[in-house]
């Protein structure tokens, strides 16, 4: 993926959330587009309920990450038991790993305390625009 193309996914992944897309939904679009034939509707609403920290609560797992692990299985999980899924557990913990590096916490409210509202960090756009860049350059070292 060219560096004009990856920039052009982490600003759909800005446009969606001021469109009104949570941020789970917003990467999964975004970042998807750009590496699935298409986004199915159904991925779409099964992204809704991780949005705000599952269920808009703030205190479980960023809706950002959720999304991104949400397209990692689009791409490499399996689809039945017997499939190994090395792979995809593997690139699900890279990201979630990377994204800690990048953002020092993997909650939704803990990333809002510290990381959220910083110069240059005002809201959940940014956030969320730079996990897709993280999982874009993982998703590119393939």
């Amino acid at each position: 993926m060219d560096k004009q193309t990856a920039k052009r996914i982490q600003q759909n992944a800005w446009r969606y959330l001021e469109q009104g897309y949570h941020c789970s939904e917003a990467i999964l679009l975004a970042v998807g587009e750009g590496c699935l034939p298409e986004v199915d509707p159904l991925a779409l609403r099964i992204a809704t309920p991780f949005a705000g920290g599952i269920g808009g609560g703030h205190m479980e797992v960023c809706g950002a990450l959720s999304g991104g692990i949400m397209l990692i299985g689009a791409l490499y999980g399996r689809s039945d038991a017997l499939t190994n899924d090395d792979h995809c557990l593997a690139q699900a913990a890279e990201f979630r790993e990377r994204f800690l590096r990048e953002f020092g916490f993997t909650t939704c409210q803990a990333l809002k305390d510290n990381w959220v509202g910083q110069p240059g960090q005002e809201s959940c756009k940014e956030l969320t625009a730079r996990a897709a860049e993280i999982l874009i350059d993982l998703l590119e070292a393939e």
